[in-house]
């Protein structure tokens, strides 16, 4: 056999002696031609290099058509009305700029991603056309849907071939131009491969270069591809909405904005769906109106005509005009591997989801075995390869940084239609309850393993329960529709009281009406259920301020535990301690202390001391005391709750929080500042990890530590610490809440303190002014306002208006408390000092003398109240002796 060689051109020829079926001889000739070499030259090479340097990163180029290289095969027409991908596009630039293959993988979860109609080819479609133009080498797009076509798409490559190669190549056999157009890839030239619609990764290994200049963009809906691929994927998700509604109205211009909102959310943002339904309002627009459109849409879902392509043009990408066929590519595989029948179960379960929502994979693996007996290992696993089977096809796509999927809306109407056998009866508008038992099925079975999690979490964790509260109101609106009205008690109870564990209570109050009036409609008025409806009702009144309202509430459900139960059960103690709550924001403390003695009668007696009812009743009590400046009593009483609290719910319990919170609170009012601090930061700490940061306990409890700081003179750190609460106060409530005016009142006293007497003003007036709202005129908590803001108006030398103010004050502490209270003793000590400022002389002896024999009677020498009085009498005497009024 000889090699010859002939210019550029390599190839072997030969004869080879073969024997015929007959037994004779034959001689066949052959000529095997070698590819010459492909490599480009240096400054060939160095001017494709610069050319993808030169591709932007921040900015997004025009489109280029004209730009692509010539030697480049694009089938695919740009589409001029393309919207919006900005992120996705420059996040592409990125990746491809390196040497990286970059996976587009569905993020929302119309999640069949671009054959699934997301816009996925169409992206890679969009890139070519503003990016192509930097990759010297030529653009080749190949459809990657089926193995068998793979050399076919090569073969349409050629472009690829340097032009001597090419006119080479071109008298080979289609086999090995095939391999010629592989070795062009493999080349330093950078080019740019599209491998449209690639979801198996042995096409991928197969026929991309391993080797070369050559950069590859994947559009799949298979999310997470082998590591050892190195492929970065880039998820796209749905539209965002503003760019939902500028797709719109491209299709249909006669779209309002508001319209176009409307249609968009009822479409989930779905970009080939809003493609259908605007091309579908703009063929049939004198016909049917966006409004009647909607209407129908929400009746026949994907049925509807515009989701099966009625009324639309052809599609640039070559793909069907229909919704449900789009999904059923995917779906329809699902019979092909052992864990293809859970696989449906679990989307099943995520079809009744919330959609658009991270559902925690945990929660679907659960619930698709939910049932079952004699649950083993290999059970488990196919579960976990179920959902990864799901996550392969696109119909549930991986939540980013974390352990959950997601469902879109419009898969989830396709797979709550399955159940028959073809395409055609899975789009039918819609299904008999018996058609659909395997739906019902997986309904009950995540509805109850939701409402299972709500029920152990919305009290003591209420926080975890924030990340299923979506499907949680998804379960809820399900029952609303179908008139399911038992349903709709259980789940309005459960989420009503999530949202007051969570400090949401203008979102728990329309929803525990709601259960307040379905109970009625099920119950007599003189029933358990109606009285723990109110009794929860009356709670969230009094958490919102409107005490008015909550304590008629209160007494009914009282008086109902009473008939029903008798008077010595453990729910008429729980309905005592809610009416005693209400009157103690009111600073009736007289109805206080009764109620809270007999709540304690009533739980010792049912329960015995050791029990976290009985603490609960201890801790009120704790608190009426601390009002009543019965300091000693009220600390032995919370050490002791604390020690129960702690004993059965752990160190990390709100309860316990509770407990620490207000021992600190009582040791502040005893001067106890370094014992209060410890307590204050671990309340706060326990707060934030239970609720988060921006509940109102954490409010309460930053205004706890901002006070020992600022009573500790760190003005700098307690300063922050009042801004936060103020600000999470008014977020939870609003400004005008009794809450809020604590807030201002301790922000107020910051002030104060560093010399911002203007500023402390204002918002002593302001706290003045809701606490005279929300309490009235004769609440403790109003002559706070009254005392502090006579106390800047000392200082600014206002003796008239501080006196006035301080004399108000005094007659509400003693109308609240009566005479002997460290409350009265404050204001009386504040008086005389004021009297001596006036030189009344002897109003501040009286005065003076009266304010230290209440404090050292009630408080002892040594708390600091009582220290002040003492310092401060003695420079009275002192400034009296030096003006001979004294012998």
């Amino acid at each position: 056999m000889d090699e010859h060689l002939s210019g550029m051109n390599q190839y072997i020829s030969g004869s080879l002696n073969a024997i015929t079926q007959g037994g004779g001889q034959a001689s066949v000739n052959i000529t095997n031609v070698i590819p010459p070499n492909m490599e480009p030259d240096a400054a060939t090479l160095h001017a494709a290099r610069q050319k993808l340097e030169e591709l932007p990163l921040d900015t997004i180029p025009p489109p280029a058509p004209d730009l692509i290289p010539a030697s480049s095969h694009m089938p695919l027409l740009r589409n001029q009305l393309f919207t919006g991908r900005e992120d996705e596009l420059r996040e592409l630039a990125r990746c491809l700029k390196g040497e990286h293959a970059v996976a587009i993988s569905y993020r929302g979860v119309a999640a069949t991603t671009g054959i699934g109609g997301i816009g996925k080819t169409q992206l890679a479609s969009e890139f070519v056309y503003r990016y192509g133009a930097y990759f010297a080498g030529g653009v080749f797009w190949l459809d990657c849907s089926k193995a068998e076509n793979m050399s076919t798409e090569v073969l349409q490559c050629k472009g690829a071939l340097p032009p001597a190669a090419a006119a080479l190549c071109a008298s080979l056999p289609p086999s090995e131009q095939v391999e010629w157009v592989r070795r062009a890839w493999q080349t330093a030239l950078p080019r740019l491969l599209i491998f449209d619609n690639c979801e198996d990764e042995a096409i991928l290994e197969q026929w991309k270069p391993n080797s070369g200049g050559c950069r590859i963009l994947i559009t799949c809906r298979k999310q997470e591809w082998s590591a050892g691929l190195g492929i970065i994927t880039v998820p796209i998700a749905e539209l965002p909405r503003a760019e939902s509604i500028e797709l719109l109205r491209k299709y249909s211009t006669n779209l309002t904005e508001a319209a176009a909102n409307q249609i968009a959310e009822e479409l989930g943002d779905h970009p080939l769906a809003l493609s259908l339904a605007g091309h579908y309002l703009h063929m049939y627009r004198h016909i049917i109106t966006p409004e009647q459109y909607v209407q129908k849409l929400r009746q026949q879902t994907l049925a509807h005509a515009s989701l099966q392509g009625r009324g639309a043009e052809r599609s640039l990408t070559r793909h069907e005009q229909h919704v449900a066929r789009t999904f059923a590519v995917s779906y329809e595989r699902l019979q092909e591997e052992a864990c293809d029948d859970l696989a449906k179960e679990m989307l099943l379960c995520a079809a009744w989801c919330a959609p658009g929502v991270p559902i925690p994979e945990q929660l679907l693996l659960d619930a698709a075995v939910l049932g079952e007996e004699d649950l083993d290992e290999e059970r488990a696993m196919l579960g976990v390869d179920a959902l990864q089977r799901l996550l392969d096809l696109g119909l549930l796509e991986r939540a980013r940084g974390q352990e959950a999927v997601r469902v879109h809306r419009l898969v989830a109407w396709f797979v709550l239609a399955q159940g028959r056998s073809s395409t055609e009866k899975v789009v039918a508008s819609q299904t008999s309850e018996e058609e659909q038992a395997p739906s019902m099925l997986a309904r009950e079975k995540i509805r109850a393993l939701l409402f299972m999690v709500g029920v152990r979490t919305h009290e003591e964790a209420p926080l975890q329960l924030v990340a299923l509260q979506a499907h949680l109101f998804k379960m809820l609106q399900d029952a609303r529709d179908r008139g399911e009205q038992e349903q709709v008690l259980q789940w309005s109870q459960l989420l009503g009281l999530h949202q007051y564990y969570m400090g949401a209570y203008n979102e728990a109050k329309p929803l525990l009406q709601e259960v307040l009036r379905i109970s009625e409609h099920f119950y007599t008025r003189e029933h358990p259920y109606v009285a723990s409806s109110l009794h929860n009702l009356a709670v969230v009144y009094k958490e919102q301020g409107k005490y008015e309202e909550a304590l008629p509430l209160c007494k009914e459900a009282l008086e109902i535990r009473k008939r029903v139960y008798g008077r010595e059960h453990p729910h008429v103690a729980s309905s005592l301690h809610n009416l005693a709550n209400v009157y103690q924001e009111q600073g009736k403390y007289e109805e206080v202390l009764p109620l809270c003695k007999e709540a304690l009668e009533i739980a010792e007696r049912a329960y015995g001391r050791e029990h976290p009812h009985v603490a609960s009743s201890l801790h009120n009590l704790a608190v009426v005391y601390k009002e009543q400046g019965k300091y000693e009593e009220a600390v032995s009483l919370l050490q002791e709750v604390l020690e129960i609290y702690e004993k059965v719910y752990g160190r990390e319990h709100p309860h316990v929080a509770s407990s620490l919170h207000n021992l600190a609170v009582v040791y502040q009012e005893q001067g106890k500042y370094e014992e209060a601090l410890p307590l204050c930061k671990e309340a706060l700490e326990i707060y934030e990890r239970v609720y988060g940061r921006e509940h109102p306990h954490v409010a309460s409890s930053l205004n706890n530590l901002a006070v020992v700081y600022k009573e500790q003179g760190k003005y700098e750190e307690a300063l922050p610490l009042c801004k936060e609460a103020l600000e999470i106060a008014e977020r939870a409530y609003g400004r005008e809440h009794p809450e809020v005016a604590n807030s201002l009142h301790i922000l107020a006293r910051v002030y104060d303190v560093q010399g911002k007497d203007e500023e402390a003003v204002s918002l002593l007036q302001e706290a003045l002014e809701i606490r005279k709202r929300e309490y009235g005129r004769e609440h403790p908590n109003v002559a706070m306002s009254l005392n502090d803001l006579a106390r800047v108006h000392y200082k600014q030398g206002k003796y008239e208006e501080a006196v006035s103010l301080l004399q108000e004050a005094l007659e509400i502490y003693e109308r609240v408390y009566g005479r002997e209270h460290p409350a009265v003793a404050s204001a009386l000590g504040n008086l005389a000092t004021i009297y001596l400022m006036q030189g009344k002389y002897k109003q501040a002896d009286r005065f003076f003398q009266e304010a230290l024999e209440m404090a050292t009677r009630l408080l002892g020498k040594q708390y600091p109240e009582t220290q002040k009085l003492i310092w401060n009498y003695f420079v009275f005497l002192s400034a009296l002796e030096g003006q001979g009024e004294l012998e």
